[in-house]
């Protein structure tokens, strides 16, 4: 099985992405199966663990170290991506990436490779793009740039602060359309109780 981190939205945001997702959808026919997790920018994309509970643990700590902060969203942006044998897209909101973003993303790869061994997943490290997925696939990339053009007024420049980290579960056979949830939720900070 796969899992991932991942730094919730907050209820406005998360009803924003929501209704985002909805109308690109009934507009454009994307299909909304990735809108199964909540809206979410990962801190570290998934990677294989034998078992979730293994990290229970570790999610507590990690979320107990890192007091709740502030994240900008900058605006919509579409991504190239082969999808079904479909040259298609990701549409995702862009997140203004910070140190302390950065710090997370190399903390996590840093203390996953101590606790498990081998944790790497496609896109860690440098390179890695901090983001909050509206759209995946379902139509070709000319229909994405569509939905860019249409919709990159509904985003821009919004900040929200960051309250709850989660971790994703994601069964070995898992898609679109199944075989992933929302394992755990914490909230940031150390708690008195």
């Amino acid at each position: 099985m796969n899992a991932t981190f991942a730094l919730l939205a907050n209820y406005e945001i998360h009803n924003l992405v929501r209704k985002l997702a909805w109308d690109v959808h009934r507009k454009y026919h994307t299909g909304i199966e990735v809108t199964r997790l909540p809206p979410h920018i990962s801190l570290k994309q998934p990677f294989e663990i034998a078992d979730l509970g293994l990290l229970e643990g570790y999610m507590h700590q990690l979320a107990d170290s890192i007091n709740p902060f502030e994240v900008e969203l900058t605006g919509l942006q579409v991504v190239p991506a082969r999808i079904d044998d479909l040259d298609s897209a990701i549409l995702w909101i862009d997140v203004q990436e910070t140190e302390l973003l950065r710090g997370l993303h190399n903390r996590i790869n840093h203390e996953l490779e101590l606790l498990i061994g081998d944790a790497q997943a496609p896109f860690d490290g440098a390179a890695y793009h901090f983001h909050m997925t509206v759209a995946i696939g379902g139509q070709p990339i000319e229909v994405y740039q569509q939905i860019l053009a249409a919709f990159s007024g509904r985003i821009a420049n919004l900040t929200y602060l960051v309250q709850e980290l989660a971790l994703f579960g994601y069964d070995d056979k898992a898609s679109l359309d199944q075989g992933y949830m929302t394992y755990m939720v914490l909230p940031l900070g150390k708690r008195t109780i």
